[in-house]
């Protein structure tokens, strides 16, 4: 049985990092979205970008070429978080 995909969540260090990731992923047309940084990882405020781990590698390959890397990854199944290393491509 194949185990199930999970979501990707990054945090950035800013809000203005975030806002330029949002503009060069909406720009490139890739599949995420902006949600609130999940207390289960850091209970400060903040936004975060989520998308299904199956989409990765675009997302990733367009954040390390505009040199917008995040602060912390994590991967979210179901209610379980676990830190979830990123690596350039």
């Amino acid at each position: 049985m194949a185990e199930e995909n999970g979501e990707i969540i990054l945090v950035f260090a800013s809000n203005t990092i975030i806002l330029e990731v949002e503009e060069l992923l909406e720009e490139k047309e890739l599949p995420f979205v902006l949600i609130p940084v999940p207390k289960e990882v850091n209970p400060n405020c903040g936004l975060a970008v989520s998308f299904l781990e199956e989409d990765k590698d675009p997302i990733l390959r367009e954040l390390d070429r505009a040199n917008l890397w995040p602060q912390s990854s994590y991967l979210r199944k179901g209610d379980d978080f676990r830190d979830y290393p990123v690596s350039r491509i």
